[in-house]
């Protein structure tokens, strides 16, 4: 069933009000990661700071100067230490973040070709997928990073970054074409974040493979350049709109912490589970797959 971007979205809204249980994978990973962050907060405190921290007969007699000259030593002793588990920290974070994303696709699937979805095709599709997307991530992160190639020229101006900021006049250039450097990289990263954008619901929807998920999200974009991009800008757009309130609201005291915590639950529990929505639906609606219309099991007189 071929539906142009304008039916998507409209019938993409409804399966969403109609399935508001979508936003459950979201709160899930928004709850865990929090959690996760806290664990590992406490773990790495206790690893590096724990032992000096012991000798201090009273810390909470420390100023918080004293405190950061005491803490800044012990995490550069401990930079290896620190990089290693923030690294797998993230790891950990990605993980969870693709269990919980293959669920929430694997649920807007479903509320897609039949109205209804239930919490359990989140854990079904969360079980099935969650490698498959996790490996994936890790790909499209390789696949940017290598767009740390464009800053190589001005790092190597820069070889001597101390003698540059004591003679500012020679660093115009170097500076200039590290700061170039740094743009052609966002540019570079943001297009393959456009090209890859369908790689998720590729991948859940039909089940495959990292690789292959990534061919067919390449694939996906090349068939539908105009209406990815428009979706992708639509996304982009309602996160903007969504800041710009907030930037707004913050202005008013009195209604700056309640909006601020309404921003955060819309974005969690309204914006990302619709906008899941819309890019499932698009992506099996261009596939050929079976999709569920209200409005067709309707007898009209």
């Amino acid at each position: 069933m071929h539906e142009d971007l304008g039916r998507v979205l409209n019938k993409g809204f409804g399966t969403w009000k109609r399935n508001l249980g979508i936003a459950v994978p979201f709160i899930f990973n928004m709850l865990l990661s929090m959690l996760v962050f806290v664990i590992a907060f406490i773990i790495l405190s206790f690893i590096v700071l724990a032992p000096s921290v012991s000798e201090i007969a009273d810390p909470s007699s420390l100023s918080p100067e004293e405190t950061m000259e005491m803490i800044m030593p012990l995490l550069n002793d401990s930079i290896g230490i620190v990089i290693a588990f923030g690294i797998l920290t993230m790891l950990v974070l990605v993980f969870m973040q693709a269990y919980f994303t293959a669920g929430a696709v694997g649920m807007a699937k479903v509320a897609s070709e039949t109205g209804h979805t239930t919490l359990s095709d989140m854990f079904r599709y969360g079980n099935d997928n969650v490698i498959s997307l996790f490996l994936a991530k890790i790909m499209v992160f390789l696949i940017s990073f290598a767009g740390v190639i464009f800053i190589v020229p001005g790092a190597l101006i820069t070889n001597d970054l101390g003698a540059l900021m004591s003679n500012p006049e020679n660093a115009v250039v170097p500076g200039a074409m590290l700061l170039f450097g740094f743009l052609l990289w966002v540019i570079y990263a943001v297009i393959i974040g456009l090209i890859l954008s369908p790689l998720e619901f590729c991948l859940v929807v039909d089940r495959l493979d990292p690789m292959s998920g990534l061919k067919r999200a390449y694939g996906f974009f090349m068939g539908n350049k105009l209406d990815v991009l428009l979706l992708f800008l639509v996304m982009i757009s309602i996160s903007v709109l969504n800041n710009l309130l907030s930037e707004a609201m913050s202005a008013i005291e009195a209604v700056g912490a309640v909006w601020a915590f309404t921003s955060f639950f819309l974005s969690i529990a309204v914006i990302q589970p619709l906008i899941t929505v819309w890019w499932t639906r698009l992506y099996m609606s261009r596939s050929g797959k079976e999709l569920y219309d209200i409005s067709e099991l309707l007898d009209y007189p």
